[in-house]
């Protein structure tokens, strides 16, 4: 797979999803999360899928406080706005080094480190343990999400 074109001016504009994102995304319906969906172009690695279905009943319950029309919608909204992208597609390369930087952090992670690595692109997540354990390894392909709303309302 070839990496995005760095000089392209949009390339600030494209991420790799945790899936801590979709999970609060598709649970909060927050205006935020309809913003982030349509402004930005968003990659996941398939693993997170799985990772979804993992949780599905812990989704389902909470997603019993919304109309079903609502929770449908709003899923389905952000599924649209995303490139799942099979780990077929991401080299042995990216996967080793990927690897080697979450190895003492969290395995799971291994695929969204991957993806970004293999897209040259930023990981945008949650995890907080995942990005300080990241950045003390000096790796600077990740975001926190609440710093890029940050960015955006100028908080």
């Amino acid at each position: 797979m070839q990496s995005i074109n760095i000089d392209d001016p949009v390339i600030e504009k494209h991420f790799v999803l945790d899936v801590n994102i979709l999970f609060s995304g598709v649970l909060s319906r927050k205006e935020i999360y309809r913003e982030i969906f349509s402004e930005y172009k968003l990659y996941t690695p398939d693993f997170a899928l799985l990772e979804l279905n993992k949780y599905r009943e812990i989704i389902l319950k909470k997603a019993g406080k919304v109309t079903p029309a609502d929770f449908r919608n709003f899923t389905l909204f952000i599924f649209s706005k995303i490139v799942v992208v099979p780990d077929y597609l991401i080299s042995e390369e990216s996967f080793h080094k990927a690897e080697k930087l979450v190895e003492d952090i969290d395995k799971k992670d291994v695929a969204y480190v991957a993806l970004a690595e293999e897209l040259g692109i930023v990981l945008l997540t949650r995890d907080k343990k995942l990005y300080e354990g990241l950045k003390e390894k000096g790796y600077e392909q990740v975001k926190l999400f609440d710093k890029l709303v940050g960015d955006i309302y100028g908080k």
